[in-house]
């Protein structure tokens, strides 16, 4: 019993708060308007929320436009679950005229509610034949001062064959149109027209009535768009591209080439979904080739589409061509010119271009994208001995076409040079200084003097620079000596150019790189480790890389020999712990198995210093064991050295510059009492770098029994 008391309060409270629009002030609207085929009207409406429990039924008004006042369709609708009803009353016919509905909720001892108004529509229309049209017009389906929902639509259908409703078109109410032409695809036949209108979260649509109309399709499909005319770049024909027609009825298209102001048939294509044609009698590589492409209806006596481009007067323009490229070039020459002809979309549809390049065969490289409206390039990076095959690729600003391409012929110039000497090769370089470095060449004797140009650059480069040239005819070899270098950072990396008669680039010679080595000192293990770059160039690689090591600035030493992949060395100086610490180490490559130049590469020379040693004892006692305050040093220059023994108060009592000599608790000579001290001691390291410490000590008397 409780739960149920509880319900009904619920209840209660839920009736006393709800909204004045759910309180059964709302008439129930118009959904749609349905014109059948014999002329009634299916009239579909919302059902009415009877919360106030006042509802005696739903009266259907029916009015024409001009009318001024709604009347009664028939008996007023008891049941309230009713939401449809057809209005076939005697004279009733919405294929000939429109009609206006309401629909009021008539509710007991209470005001009618009145729906919106809606009409029905009322199509009509005429067929063009002529022009291949069918012209559809239609009445608004609401009065002037209503409104419709935003997102309401028109929806235009067209029924062939006979039950095959098509979606011609369809568009927002609020533009105002109520006409609309349609675009006949059917050859000679009737064909049915409706107009919908859809309201958004409705649940039914409203349809017009339908009117039948004798069309005939005197229509082409249309000019195909031309996307562009290219050389396909495997078989070199030209081929013609073009858009697909729009057009349901499109059948296929016709091929035409366009010679000397004629136009010769080229072939029909009798598949619409064709949107390429390969022409295997072209040659695109003696001169441009011009096409223009038709297309035709499925009708029994096909609609061919013009052959005349709109806006021109000539049936072969210039447009839809392929592009020819050709170039001019001299022997000696160092440069080729380019020139080509207009693409298939002419000057003003022509976004850029791209000049392509390709080397003995190899990738393709761009080497110019040019913006403008030229059609010319001089290529200047050209070299003898060597095929270059050249092409043009062009991108369309066309609006109609935009992101198409054409490509043009490919032109193929074989640059013949002087021919060079025999065993032209860099033999080595090697690092002579922190600040030179010496190339060595070997060649042979020509005929006609040969250029040779050094060029460098450094690791942290990526590209090549000129150092020196020298200019030969009868010597065998000589040397560079390149001193705008910084071996100790950078690893250097040579080719020696060989420049003909023809100032022409003849031939490149191998690298040579040199080694760049580089090291750590490892104070806490008495390690130097170094490492180094391999030496790059030799044919037959390297043999060994030899490690020489100098110790205080004395004679170069041969340490040790590593086999050519292993590019590191530990060094332990544990022995050499009464040096100054200054390590310098150099490398020296050795070419492998090659008895004629027998090459050598030294690398840059790195110092490495141990940093100093230091023990320094906390106490020592007169007449014990330790009787002297005296620190142990390794690793340090030694003439360097000075400990400054200072009282308590700051006062100095010793100081001595031999590291041999330490403080016997002596000041001039006389004992000093026993107690805390404190010390100073610099030095510095094999390098200059000087080290300083500070601290305490304490000295204690020892007194014998």
């Amino acid at each position: 019993m409780q739960i149920i008391a509880h319900t009904i309060k619920l209840s209660i409270l839920f009736i006393c708060f709800l909204p004045e629009t759910l309180t059964g002030q709302v008439a129930s609207e118009i959904e749609c308007l349905v014109v059948n085929s014999d002329g009634s009207v299916t009239i579909s409406w919302e059902q009415y929320i009877d919360v106030a429990a006042d509802f005696t039924g739903y009266q259907i008004n029916r009015k024409l436009p001009a009318d001024a006042v709604f009347t009664s369709t028939g008996a007023v609708i008891a049941d309230i679950s009713s939401i449809s009803i057809t209005d076939n009353a005697f004279g009733v016919d919405a294929n000939i005229q429109q009609y206006c509905y309401q629909v009021w909720v008539i509710r007991s001892g209470a005001d009618v509610l009145e729906s919106n108004s809606l009409c029905t529509i009322n199509l009509s229309g005429t067929s063009d034949i002529t022009l291949g049209l069918v012209d559809l017009i239609w009445t608004d389906p609401i009065a002037t001062g209503s409104f419709l929902p935003v997102g309401t639509i028109y929806e235009i259908y067209y029924e062939f064959p006979a039950g095959n409703w098509v979606l011609d078109s369809f568009f927002d109410y609020e533009t105002g149109l109520n006409s609309y032409d349609h675009e006949v695809k059917v050859c000679d036949d009737l064909v049915n027209f409706r107009v919908d209108l859809k309201k958004p979260a409705s649940s039914c649509s409203s349809l017009s009535n339908i009117i039948t109309l004798q069309v005939e399709d005197h229509s082409d499909p249309g000019i195909p768009i031309v996307t562009t005319v290219t050389v396909d770049s495997l078989t070199g024909f030209a081929q013609l591209e073009w858009f697909q027609s729009s057009a349901t009825d499109l059948a296929g298209y016709v091929i035409y080439q366009c010679i000397g102001g004629s136009q010769i048939e080229l072939q029909t294509i009798s598949d619409p979904s064709s949107t390429s044609f390969l022409d295997i009698n072209s040659s695109p590589g003696t001169s441009p080739e011009n096409y223009l492409v038709s297309s035709f209806d499925n009708c029994p006596t096909p609609n061919l589409s013009p052959t005349v481009l709109p806006g021109t007067t000539t049936i072969c323009p210039n447009d839809q061509s392929s592009i020819y490229l050709d170039y001019q070039w001299v022997v000696c020459q160092d440069f080729v010119d380019l020139a080509w002809t207009t693409p298939p979309w002419g000057e003003d549809g022509l976004a850029y271009v791209e000049v392509y390049r390709r080397t003995n065969g190899g990738a393709d490289e761009l080497l110019e994208a040019i913006v403008a409206a030229e059609y010319e390039f001089r290529d200047e990076s050209i070299l003898p001995n060597e095929t270059y095959s050249y092409f043009i690729k062009g991108y369309s600003s066309d609006p109609s076409v935009i992101g198409a391409t054409a490509l043009s012929n490919i032109q193929t110039l074989e640059v013949i040079a002087p021919p060079i000497p025999t065993g032209f090769s860099l033999v080595s370089a090697s690092v002579i200084s922190a600040t030179e470095i010496e190339i060595k060449l070997s060649t042979s004797p020509t005929t006609t003097p040969f250029e040779y140009a050094l060029l460098r650059k450094a690791e942290n480069e990526s590209f090549y620079r000129d150092v020196d040239f020298e200019i030969a005819q009868t010597i065998t070899e000589f040397t560079f000596s390149d001193t705008d270098v910084d071996p100790q950072i950078y690893s250097y990396e040579y080719v020696i150019a060989l420049i003909n008669e023809c100032s022409d680039t003849s031939a490149i010679s191998n690298i040579g790189k040199t080694i760049l080595l580089s090291g750590l000192a490892n104070p806490d293990n008495l390690l130097n480790t170094i490492s180094w770059s391999g030496y790059e160039g030799w044919t037959t690689g390297v043999n060994s890389y030899d490690i020489y090591r100098t110790i205080d600035g004395g004679v170069p030493q041969f340490l040790a020999s590593n086999q050519a992949n292993i590019r590191f060395y530990e060094d332990d100086v544990a022995e050499f712990l009464t040096t100054k610490g200054e390590f310098c180490y150099q490398i020296k490559a050795s070419e492998n198995a090659n008895p004629i130049s027998n090459a050598i590469s030294l690398s840059n020379e790195i110092c490495l210093t141990q940093p100093p040693k230091i023990w320094i004892p906390n106490a020592f006692s007169i007449n014990g064991i330790n009787d002297e305050f005296k620190p142990v040093i390794s690793f340090a220059d030694f003439t360097t050295y000075r400990m400054i023994i200072y009282s308590r108060w700051g006062q100095q009592i010793f100081e001595s510059r031999d590291i041999d000599l330490g403080w016997d608790g002596t000041k001039n000579g006389n004992l000093i009492q026993e107690g805390s001290y404190m010390y100073y001691l610099e030095i510095q390291d094999g390098s200059g770098k000087l080290y300083e410490e500070r601290g305490s000590l304490t000295m204690l008397i020892f007194k014998a029994n």
